[in-house]
């Protein structure tokens, strides 16, 4: 049996009225709000009323859509509360630096008798003058100002021998750790900051800090118990390890599961013209893989005070798929990211400080002597105190006002601060940061009655020492995180961008299916039907 085919019309319609016969056929066909009303055979009025109507809301429609995408461009990272809190057990306990304002024993160096010399113009012997030159970069500087402009560029070595040999080794004698009696010499060893030499627990060996060509004094920061480091930032300690850990936690809230220290400072080391009238210990709290500036951040523990800090960690993690963002974008580098001359590991106040050594070592030629170097680095000497301030300052003030973003070129002999040559330093935070927020409560220490009553046939001369003591512990067994994680994904923004056309037009896919079904499959299967891409007529 032959099949019949369809022969044309002869007089076929005109291209334009065939569109539009085959646009209102379109028209009663599709889901897409308003439009059926194109296709039917009304006044011209009612055709252009619905013309301007859906013109104003897909116009509304495309703008908030280019501003869903604009919020996305400027700022695709968010950040918000974990949807579960963290055990501190995951986390290291603080480390915990701790600075005498007493910076040497007045056997060794008496500043007091220096600043009296100076000031009635009594001539220092080259001894004399040597160790003020020395003790000048940790004391205030405005007493030995004369002293400093008659000084040296650069120290060697034996400013380091000797600010080691003027300290007390016995600032910490009794230590606790989780309840336990514990060797002071096992938890803390000493380090050096911008405040001299201080002493340091819990924080990460010098081998697992510093880079194998950074210089570091001979056994400072040489953690004891030292074994291979079972935490990282960003995967915290591993699921195989124990209480036993390095860094140290802490496996409960407390002041039970605490860290409790007793400091001593001896009366005639008490110095009132060195670091100011105000005596006693500075402390500060850091993540351990962190270089302390206890100059800038810490509390105080005065003499013959009992302190307890109660202590509140504060973490930002990093959801994995914001990895694919740019760093600028994201605001944060992954420690893979970038990577630091002194440093085995990036945060952003390590990166600081290493912009800080290295434009004072572009400036001054040298280095302070707590900040990293190297075999040919120098440490800058008493006259070069100005220039490491000028140098500090720069960076703090104006470079941090310009954003570090332009570079400026100046004279080697030029010190005007508007010519200084700003680097560049990056220094956005981690991804993944860990912070520790402290509350203190002190009360007076009335130890001296406690010692006569334990020792009732020793003699006992008041005001010979001075006792203190610090008590650290976590405030509660969890805490809550915050994480940074994508604005909108891929499937949130096409939801996003899906929910506002189907709220003012009611397009879907399937709207979209239909127009390339109109233009494609609809417009074949015609011509095979009807010998026509438009159809029948009618």
């Amino acid at each position: 049996m032959t099949k019949a085919v369809v022969s044309p019309p002869k007089n076929q319609p005109v291209f334009c009225k065939s569109f539009r016969n085959y646009f209102r056929e379109y028209c009663q066909c599709t889901g897409v709000h308003g439009f059926r009303y194109f296709g039917e055979k009304r006044t011209r009025f009612e055709r252009i009323w619905w013309f301007i109507v859906f013109c104003f809301v897909f116009t509304a429609c495309a703008y908030l859509i280019k501003e869903v995408y604009h919020k996305w461009e400027r700022s695709p990272v968010i950040v918000s509360f974990a949807t579960s809190e963290t055990p501190i057990y995951k986390i290291p306990f603080p480390a915990v630096t701790i600075c005498p304002e007493s910076k040497s024993k007045h056997s060794v160096y008496n500043h007091t008798d220096i600043i009296v010399k100076l000031s009635r113009k009594q001539k220092l012997n080259r001894t004399e003058e040597t160790k003020a030159l020395y003790m000048s970069l940790i004391c205030d500087l405005n007493q030995l100002r004369k002293l400093n402009k008659a000084g040296v560029n650069t120290f060697s070595d034996d400013f380091l021998n000797f600010i080691n040999s003027a300290r007390r080794e016995r600032y910490i004698f009794e230590c606790s750790w989780m309840g336990d009696n514990v060797n002071c010499d096992s938890l803390f060893v000493p380090v050096i900051t911008d405040e001299g030499i201080c002493y340091t627990f819990n924080m990460l060996d010098r081998s697992d800090m510093f880079r194998e060509d950074v210089i570091y004094y001979e056994n400072f920061l040489r953690n004891p118990e030292r074994e291979n480091l079972s935490w990282t930032l960003d995967d915290g300690y591993g699921e195989e390890e124990g209480l036993k850990t390095y860094p140290r936690r802490a496996s409960l809230a407390g002041v039970k599961n605490s860290l409790q220290v007793s400091l001593i400072a001896w009366n005639e080391d008490i110095d009132y013209t060195c670091k100011g009238s105000l005596e006693g210990f500075r402390v500060m709290l850091h993540t351990p893989m962190r270089i302390p500036t206890p100059s800038q951040q810490y509390f105080k523990v005065p003499l013959d005070e009992v302190v307890l800090g109660s202590i509140q960690p504060v973490m930002i993690t990093t959801s994995d798929t914001v990895k694919v963002y740019n760093p600028k974008r994201r605001e944060c580098y992954f420690p893979a990211e970038r990577r630091l001359r002194y440093f085995k590991i990036y945060t952003q106040l390590n990166c600081q400080l290493e912009c800080l050594t290295n434009f004072t070592l572009s400036l001054c030629n040298c280095v302070n002597f707590y900040m990293p170097r190297t075999g040919n680095t120098k440490i800058c000497g008493a006259a070069k105190k100005n220039c490491m301030m000028l140098a500090e300052k720069w960076l703090q003030t104006k470079g941090l006002v310009k954003k570090l973003n332009e570079l400026r070129t100046k004279p080697k002999n030029n010190t005007d601060d508007d010519d200084l040559s700003v680097p560049f330093c990056d220094c956005m935070p981690i991804c993944t940061d860990l912070t520790y927020d402290v509350e203190t409560s002190q009360a007076g220490w009335k130890w001296q009655g406690k010692w006569k009553a334990l020792h009732p046939d020793q003699q006992f001369k008041e005001n010979q020492i001075h006792k203190s003591q610090l008590t650290l512990y976590f405030k509660t067994s969890q805490f809550v995180t915050s994480k940074r994680h994508e604005l909108y994904g891929p499937t949130d923004f096409l939801a996003n961008f899906g929910g506002l056309l189907g709220l003012f037009t009611g397009f879907s896919v399937l709207s979209l299916m239909e127009i390339i079904y109109f233009l494609t499959v609809r417009v074949c299967c015609n011509i095979r039907m009807y010998g026509m891409w438009y159809g029948p007529e009618t």
